[in-house]
């Protein structure tokens, strides 16, 4: 985000009135030299604005106010006062000085702005040229801080005209002080032509300020020209002058005391650093220009300084110190009164929200930014709010959505720029859309147009001179031939980039950014032409000279003959990009080139090296604090070794889960491309270490693993689970356990006998631990009620594996011999059986799956009148209600209460209160649409059933039913009750909803948003899981843990929708049962389901089967 700096300094001591007159105190406090934004890079999935940091676009791209709004300086202020005598006079200007500058300082320029015209009235009467033509030269100043760019040259020229003409008439001694005059007046002259871009005047007029302040011996001014051509450098992406620049300034601020001048030069030091990447220099400066405002009393110089503290440590992902820091400025940008910074910083918050994935508390912010943009009138503003809103939109996969909000906030740019001589900000703003739009219609495969979006944003870049931007737009439309697989484009494009960016210090960036890129398409199923295109890539990188990226590249290189089967060749490319990781010091990145190595030996059939170049790989990530890179190293190892020594492999899976478990609560977001590896991995060695406990009689471990495994796997789904104490203590691991894993981890393996001893020493431990000792029930799980059961499924490629617990029991273990894929049809005959309640045809697949999953534990059952069941994978699609014994359905004999996890689940008793309901209805006519869904008519007459049962109801209907109203009802609501549709779809969180009668959505990603912590039950009736591609259930587990977080007890959610007729007969059903008061949720919906069995019109499962109870029903 780019910022505002702060220019103004106060005079050292007091002086005569003409001297103080021209004193670089009447700076303005928040100075509008402002660069042209540069535009915004992706990279590993975050968003870089590598803008000029510290210059806020609000002041870049703010027009002029309009001549109506201007002030009107030529006439004089009337004073309906007596005229004041000499003395008087004196006295009042001094007085109207001294709180202009004290106003001035603080930014409060509306206020100064009164005072100043006050004096110049005074020097108007007094005839008094020079105090005329230096206030002139103040108001100017003024005007220039509140963006009247325009107004303030015609100011500055009045004042310019006065001293010209003084130069000429006046004496010697007097010609110093118009000449020190005209120094300042050329200043802010310069100011204002750089804030209107007009980059040749600006710098031209402000080297002639330079001048001046030389020739005059004016030192303490010399400074702030100093900056002045700085931030010129700064527009024209020269960062090295403009440092040399501003170093001269600093030393001639501090040495003359010039506090005000000093603080902004630290500003633009700090800033300057940000851009080059050099965080350590950059927070030093940013904290001593901190320092300096805050003696100042200056709440917008403040304000500018932690909004850069904040955009530099959003490049090091610190997204949490982000937050508190842009809502700190925006607090100080509102006690300032700054609408265009509050509106400025409400884009910052949001930002910030938007980064930590809180995308309604980014949403709410926005909204407010645009409501203050549209106060101000300021149209710019309202596109970059459009833009930001459409990131969000993109981020949540509303991609048709985003789509449109690009093309409103192209819209209003096409407008500022279709005007004689647009300014080049505006255009550059207009190309940065460009490029964003460009890259959606990559994402939607809509390449022609991807192509000519991204090609007019180039062509906007060349006409403002963008060299920079220009590269930009062309390593996007890399990107897209790259996903065309036209490799010769590919090539093209990239020969031009070194000519576009080699005045940039963001190359590194624009690299790493085609290296994502490829990264993400290399699953094409072309490997040879993505090896031509990463060739093309790696001579780019060379070309640039930069070797982080050249040895990224040679790692995608190394993977791609390996896919080609060509190990030798993969190896040698993983020895070059270590060699050059080692020669720049990056650890993580020699780390991952033993670790690629250690692949291709283990897939090679080279263990013993395999096994070596992982041992090296763990201890480089140790050393950098990479435990998530430690953790599948550690399973690596395991892998290597479970085939021969099954006891060490275990016993490194368990290091590895616990490395897992232990960091799960601070897991940072990944990037895309690190996500697909790191879920791949993760979950496969959770299943592993569960199967190979199993194999081993070790049960209790076997089922702690599993349900650990349901944590990882909603962590690979929603990617904000953080687990809690419980899960933090991962599996127990023996002490030869330990001992040896962290032993043979640590040291080179001298030979196979290492392996073997180590394997044996475990095995022989373990056999000397009683059986009950192994099976040991953790404290967690003795608090299990009598009477309930857990169950826990594990499907694996040869057979099911089945674990029961129950209180007072050794863990049971049942395996049955069934290949993965005869399940898997298995569940899809149940599904097509039970969606059909005109044929019995379910009854077969029911049987199947109860002899399958029931009938191995049956006779375990005898006491159990509650299942707490954990499904696996396709089987959470499964109602195990319905599965069938030959005489009755399951739900007959047991309450069934499906888990999330048990590690994740509070069966702590909340005390009984009385009943209050929230009921709303999506409603819609039959066989009409109604925001692209089908009309539910029934839902009315359902939630006014349940109105009419119980009397402390309250209901909204159709577009009545809003998220608004609906999330203000659930607030004091025990039971909240949604007929309404709803998806769960398997893929991405932001793929499944729920949406209420007047249109509104909310996505499964936010319903941990939703106010239910006095919830005790959530009702969704009309919903569906599975709806396109069947998946592994993972989106019903999902909905579950949403709600859970966001403070609800339990849920019910149908499997599939259910007849209008079906579901009003079992929700009367089990509303009748739950006014009664005297029964858990999950009895009365069994109760409920039971009743519906015995119906005339609803015995089939298809009515009554879909609504499961998910968490806590107990």
């Amino acid at each position: 985000m780019m910022q505002k700096f702060t220019l103004q300094a106060k005079s050292m001591q007091k002086k005569s009135l003409r001297d103080r007159a021209i004193s670089p105190r009447y700076q303005k406090s928040v100075s509008n030299f402002t660069a042209k934004p540069l535009s915004i890079l992706c990279v590993f999935g975050m968003t870089l604005a590598l803008s000029e940091l510290g210059i806020n676009p609000a002041y870049a791209l703010k027009k002029a106010v309009t001549e109506e709004t201007a002030i009107n300086i030529a006439q004089p202020v009337v004073n309906t006062n007596s005229a004041p005598t000499s003395a008087q006079t004196s006295q009042s200007t001094d007085a109207l000085l001294q709180k202009a500058e004290h106003l001035f300082d603080q930014g409060r320029y509306q206020d100064a702005l009164a005072q100043y015209q006050q004096a110049l009235n005074i020097y108007r009467q007094q005839g008094d040229r020079l105090g005329e033509a230096i206030t002139l030269t103040w108001i100017g100043a003024v005007q220039i801080g509140l963006r009247q760019e325009k107004q303030a040259l015609n100011t500055l020229l009045e004042a310019n005209l006065i001293l010209q003409r003084g130069l000429q008439n006046s004496t010697n001694s007097d010609k110093q002080l118009y000449r020190k005059a005209e120094g300042e007046n050329q200043y802010q002259f310069g100011r204002a032509y750089l804030n209107l871009e007009e980059y040749a005047n600006g710098l031209k007029i402000l080297e002639n300020s330079l001048a001046i302040r030389k020739e005059v011996g004016d030192r303490y001014r010399e400074g702030k020209t100093l900056t002045g051509i700085a931030i010129y450098h700064v527009k024209k992406f020269d960062f090295p002058k403009a440092l040399e620049y501003l170093d001269q300034a600093l030393k001639i601020n501090q040495a003359e005391k010039n506090q005000a001048a000093e603080a902004q030069n630290l500003f633009f030091l700090a800033s300057v650093y940000g851009i080059l990447g050099q965080k350590d220099k950059a927070l030093a400066f940013t904290q001593q220009s901190a320092i300096a405002y805050q003696s100042l009393g200056n709440l917008l110089g403040q304000a500018n300084v932690l909004n850069l503290e904040a955009n530099i440590l959003s490049l090091s992902l610190e997204y949490t110190k982000v937050v508190q820091l842009n809502l700190k400025a925006l607090e100080l940008a509102r006690q300032a009164g700054d609408r265009d910074l509050e509106a400025e910083q409400l884009n910052a918050v949001a930002v910030s929200y938007r980064n930590l994935n809180e995308y309604p508390k980014a949403i709410e912010f926005l909204l407010q930014a645009e409501k203050v943009y549209q106060a101000l009138g300021d149209r710019a503003g309202e596109a970059r709010n459009l833009k930001n809103i459409a990131e969000i939109r993109l981020a949540q996969g509303q991609n048709r959505e985003a789509l449109a909000l690009y093309s409103q906030a192209k819209t209003i740019y096409q407008d500022l720029t279709n005007v004689p001589n647009p300014k080049p900000s505006d255009r550059q703003t207009l190309a940065s859309i460009l490029v964003d739009e460009g890259s959606l219609y990559t994402v939607l495969s809509q390449y022609p147009k991807a192509i000519s979006t991204l090609q007019e944003a180039r062509s906007l870049y060349q006409s403002v001179g963008d060299k920079f931007g220009e590269g930009v737009a062309a390593m996007y439309l890399a990107g897209v031939y790259l996903q065309l697989g036209e490799t010769a484009k590919v090539a093209e494009v990239l020969k031009l980039l070194p000519s576009l960016t080699k005045t940039s210090p963001q190359l590194q960036q624009m690299g790493q950014i085609l290296l994502t890129m490829f990264s993400n398409n290399s699953d094409s199923s072309n490997p040879q032409s993505q090896l031509n295109s990463a060739l093309s890539l790696l001579e780019f990188f060379k070309q640039s000279g930069n070797r982080a990226t050249e040895a990224g590249m040679l790692s995608q290189i190394g993977a791609l003959y390996f896919e080609l089967k060509q190990p030798d060749k993969a190896i040698a490319a993983h020895q070059q990009a270590l060699e050059i990781y080692r020669a720049i010091g990056d650890l993580s990145g020699v780390g991952n080139s033993f670790y690629n190595l250690g692949l291709v030996y283990a897939l090679s059939n080279q263990s013993d090296r395999a096994f070596t170049a992982f041992q090296t790989a763990i201890q480089f990530f140790r050393a950098i604090g990479n435990r998530n890179q430690e953790s599948k190293l550690i399973a690596n190892l395991g892998l290597l070794v479970q085939r021969q020594y099954p006891e060490l492999a275990i016993a490194f899976y368990k290091q590895s889960v616990n490395v897992t478990e232990s960091i799960r609560k601070e897991l940072r977001v990944l990037d895309i491309a690190q996500q697909k590896s790191y879920q791949q991995t993760v979950a496969a060695n959770y299943r592993t270490l569960a199967d190979l406990l199993l194999q081993k009689g070790r049960v209790m471990e076997a089922l702690q693993v599993l349900d650990l495994l349901k944590v990882q796997e909603l962590q690979d789904y929603l990617q904000n689970v953080k687990g809690n104490e419980r899960t933090a203590q991962g599996i127990y691991i023996f002490p030869e356990e330990d001992l040896q894993t962290k032993a043979i981890a640590s040291q080179p393996l001298k030979s196979l006998q290492t392996l073997i001893d180590g394997n044996q020493k475990i095995a022989q431990q373990l056999s000397k631990i009683p059986q009950s000792e192994l099976n040991q029930v953790p404290e967690y799980l003795q608090k299990l009620p009598q009477g309930h059961a857990l169950l826990y499924p594990l499907i694996l490629g040869d057979r099911l594996e089945l674990i029961l617990f129950i209180p007072n029991k050794t863990p049971i273990h049942r395996s049955v011999a069934i290949k993965e894929v005869d399940i898997t049809q298995l569940v899809v005959d149940f599904k097509i059986g039970l969606r059909d309640p005109d044929s019995l045809d379910v009854i077969e697949p029911a049987t199947k799956l109860y002899n399958l999953l029931i009938k191995p534990i049956e006779a375990d059952l005898t006491n159990t009148n509650t299942i707490l069941y954990s499904p696996d994978g396709l089987l959470r699609y499964v109602p195990i209600s319905a599965l069938y014994d030959g005489k009755q359905w399951l739900v007959e004999k047991y309450r069934v209460n499906n888990l999330i996890s048990y590690s994740l689940s509070d069966f702590t008793p909340k005390p009984a209160k009385p009943l209050r309901i929230f009921a709303g209805a999506f409603g819609g006519a039959q066989n009409t649409t109604k925001f692209g869904q089908i009309g539910l008519p029934a839902t009315v007459t359902e939630v006014q059933s349940i109105s009419e049962a119980l009397p402390n109801t309250t209901k909204l209907v159709a577009n009545d039913f809003s998220r608004k109203a609906t999330e203000s009802q659930m607030q004091n609501k025990n039971i909240v009750h949604l007929a309404t549709h709803a998806e769960f779809n398997s893929g991405k969180p932001e793929d499944s909803f729920l949406i209420f009668g007047n249109g509104d959505k909310v996505l499964l990603s936010e319903m941990k948003d939703l106010p239910m912590s006095n919830v005790d039950l959530i009702v969704l009736s009309a919903c569906q899981t599975g709806v396109g591609k069947l998946g592994n259930g993972i989106e019903v587990l999902g909905f579950g843990y949403q709600v859970q977080r966001a403070g609800a007890k339990a849920a019910i959610a149908s499997l599939w929708q259910v007849s209008d007729e079906g579901t009003q007969a079992l929700m009367q059903a089990f509303y009748n049962d739950v006014k009664k008061g005297d029964r858990s949720k999950a009895e009365s919906l069994r109760q409920a389901q039971i009743a519906t069995i015995r119906s005339k019109d609803f015995s089939h499962p298809y009515y009554w089967s879909a609504f499961i109870l998910i968490s806590n029903g107990l």
